[in-house]
């Protein structure tokens, strides 16, 4: 008897342990995971993927000068956040969903190059192509287009 009782409850908590990872899975399924960016990976990445004639002109640091100004012009606008917080509501969204102007953001980050006299403009643009395909990787921006408005 003692055995019937231990297996109805081995029973019972195997099915309920079934049940619950399945509605985690599910809940789950639907929700889009963090994109972390790591400023060390987002360098090498794209100083890997840089025309050599780029490559001959600028250095590391000089990719990570341009990285940080392409992020610091995401948290002006309100496109990123540190530690994990949740986007508030972003300068520019369509449909709910925040939308990167990449061409207002190269022409800041080019715009900011020439006043503190980092690389030249064409590496610059460079180095930001390069960013939003890493970006684009890493789950940080969306591949396709954003929706109409």
């Amino acid at each position: 008897m003692i055995w019937l009782i231990a297996a109805v409850g081995m029973a019972a908590v195997v099915a309920i342990a079934f049940v619950s990872v399945g509605i985690a899975v599910g809940r789950l399924e639907h929700e889009t995971a963090p994109s972390v960016y790591r400023l060390a990976a987002a360098v090498e990445y794209v100083a890997d993927r840089l025309p050599d004639e780029v490559t001959a002109r600028i250095s590391y640091d000089d990719v990570q000068t341009v990285l940080g100004w392409h992020l610091d012009w995401f948290a002006a606008v309100g496109l990123a956040t540190s530690h994990g917080q949740e986007l508030g509501d972003p300068a520019v969204a369509v449909d709910g969903m925040a939308v990167a102007d990449t061409d207002a953001a190269t022409d800041a980050v080019v715009a900011r190059a020439l006043s503190e006299g980092g690389p030249d403009p064409v590496d610059v643009v460079c180095i930001l192509e390069a960013q939003l395909a890493y970006l684009t990787e890493i789950g940080a921006l969306s591949a396709g287009e954003p929706p109409a408005s």
